[in-house]
């Protein structure tokens, strides 16, 4: 029974180990110039339905294409759509940090 104790308290520390271990690698890198107000606007507008992605997983021209699909799916879903100014923001923010490749 000593022994079954010591296996059981020694496979819930390694559960415990490897939890912590997972989730520390699931946490998203900060996005860049994460206090400015365009990139603020991204996560409030952008972040209300999805974890907003990092601006260099896609290149300029793939978030022209991003951004004006998810315009079509919040109007399919009633919500308020972007503004000009806000269209704007949000791109030339996600361009300027955008990926190359």
């Amino acid at each position: 029974m000593r022994a079954f104790r010591r296996a059981s308290r020694i496979l819930r520390a390694a559960f415990a180990l490897l939890l912590v271990l997972a989730i520390s690698g699931c946490k998203r890198a900060s996005l860049p110039d994460a206090s400015s107000p365009a990139a603020q606007l991204y996560v409030n507008r952008c972040g209300n339905c999805h974890v907003p992605y990092p601006p260099h997983e896609m290149t300029a021209a793939m978030w022209d294409t991003q951004v004006t699909m998810m315009e079509t799916k919040m109007q399919a879903a009633g919500m308020r759509p972007l503004s000009s100014d806000e269209r704007e923001s949000i791109l030339e923010y996600l361009k300027r940090n955008a990926g190359t490749e």
